[in-house]
């Protein structure tokens, strides 16, 4: 079968038609990961063994060109939970604890050995949050983990509000229905209410608990807690980026060759931050030869509006005199060591040029930095600057959302050309009572091609688990109200 969009994904199969007599029986019509469910045969053939089958979909973001995304996608999945044995009154009962799975409601089979269906019942997972911890002290997370989650759109997009401010969503394209979220303990301390609604729009729809007609947010378990947020012993981090794994840049988006030869570059390491000391390597180009390494930066602006046109005018364009030039020795070979320079972010293509012709590529995956956080303590109306650097250029990278406090402020675009700088700059104003406040710069979707559900512009705070394509990290900041 072809892959399911996420306007809902059909988790049925066509099944090969019935054969041998019998029932399946299943102790609950519905549940949540982790609980027990039994199921039951009865009125098989004795001494037969049969395979429980479970059917349900895997997820993932569809993405083209490792750049644009255009939405979750679905395909169908089929797992055989065991096989059992009946005994000789043609009966078998089994017990199995539901995995992390998708929500909604999934078909099981009851099938022989040969794969012939011989009965099929239904179970739906309901979704699930817990809480961490109830208390946290000011500048720490609170984690919300959710079970069961998706993969319709009508309960694949959950958000999280802090004192009855929607800070951003959580989803769980990935993961089979897990997502994790990380909230913000911001002041001032003491009790604050921490809530997961529901809505596909991107916003809580306010009847999740009492008017709707898909149930309550988690059919009657928690989704409201109050949480205390206590005093900190010491002064909290003033500006950091979440840790960032090892990765390799995508080939997706070197530019083509002028010409193939057997001459081949590497970089050592292949990832890193703006000021990061690699090595690049060059075999299989003549002897004393000069070689031209050339920088690349993503340049351009993405189309907007109802008029765009079908394809970004975003390309790979080359800054010459960001990388030297090197002589090959005599074996045709070079190593030179050089400093990332400031740039936007995600693959940044290098080439060798011979002769004035691209003759062999690789890349540095650029990921962001904090430039400048400047001051971190003032009155009310202090300006506050912040600069970050590499930060995009694709569409689940380009745009972070800034949230002080846990409300959300606004975006900012990593997409830019070198004249207009390689960096995001933006001045915020300090607000709020004497003490410590928080910024937080989200990852997002940005844009979508699908129209629903709306993931587009708000904080992605399951991007821990669940962003598309690559990890992309958050950056997190301190800032001091003085009286």
């Amino acid at each position: 079968m072809g892959s399911n969009s996420s306007s809902g994904a059909d988790t049925s199969e066509t099944h090969p038609r019935q054969t041998d007599r019998g029932t399946l029986v299943l102790s609950d019509d519905s549940g949540y990961v982790g609980e027990t469910l039994t199921f039951h045969g009865r009125n098989l053939p004795a001494d037969k063994q049969f395979d429980i089958e479970w059917h349900t979909v895997d997820g993932s973001w569809g993405v083209l060109e490792a750049h644009e995304i255009v939405g979750p996608q679905f395909r169908p999945r089929t797992e055989t939970i065991t096989m059992v044995t009946t005994d000789a009154e043609g009966r078998f009962d089994y017990e199995w604890t539901i995995p992390e799975e998708y929500g909604s409601v999934h078909t099981v089979s009851l099938t022989t050995q040969d794969g012939a269906t011989v009965d099929q019942a239904e179970f739906e997972i309901t979704p699930w949050f817990e809480l961490d911890q109830a208390s946290a002290t000011l500048g720490d997370t609170f984690v919300v983990t959710g079970y069961g989650l998706g993969p319709g759109i009508m309960v694949n997009n959950y958000q999280i509000a802090w004192d009855n401010t929607t800070v951003g969503f959580l989803t769980s394209v990935q993961n089979r229905g897990t997502a994790t979220a990380e909230v913000r303990a911001v002041g001032p301390p003491g009790e604050h209410i921490l809530q997961v609604w529901r809505g596909y729009r991107g916003m809580p729809f306010l009847q999740n608990n009492t008017q709707s007609p898909y149930g309550k947010v988690a059919d009657g378990r928690k989704t409201a807690w109050t949480v205390e947020v206590t005093e900190p012993e010491t002064e909290p981090q003033t500006a950091w980026v979440d840790p960032m794994p090892e990765e390799q840049p995508l080939s997706t988006h070197y530019p083509e060759l002028d010409e193939a030869t057997e001459a081949e570059l590497s970089i050592t390491p292949e990832y890193g931050q703006s000021g990061t000391d690699v090595t690049i390597t060059g075999t299989g180009f003549e002897p004393h030869t000069e070689v031209d390494l050339i920088w690349h930066h993503h340049a351009g602006h993405e189309p907007q509006g109802p008029d765009k046109p079908p394809l970004p005018t975003v390309t790979a364009e080359p800054w010459p005199d960001a990388l030297p030039t090197v002589a090959t020795d005599a074996n045709g070979q070079f190593a030179v060591d050089v400093t990332v320079p400031k740039d936007i972010g995600s693959t940044r293509p290098i080439t060798a040029r011979v002769d004035g012709r691209n003759v062999a590529v690789t890349g540095f995956m650029m990921q962001p930095s904090i430039e400048t956080f400047s001051p971190t303590s003032g009155p009310v109306g202090t300006e506050i600057e912040i600069e970050l650097t590499g930060v995009g250029w694709t569409q689940y990278a380009m745009a972070p959302l800034f949230v002080y406090d846990n409300g959300p402020l606004g975006y900012a675009c990593g997409l830019s050309d070198k004249e207009e700088g390689t960096t995001i700059r933006t001045i915020l104003q300090a607000s709020g009572q004497p003490g410590w406040h928080f910024i937080d710069a989200y990852p997002t979707i940005f844009r979508m091609q699908e129209d629903n559900p709306e993931f587009e512009l708000n904080a992605h705070l399951s991007y821990l688990d669940n962003h598309p394509m690559r990890p992309v990290p958050a950056f997190h900041f301190a800032f001091e109200i003085t009286e």
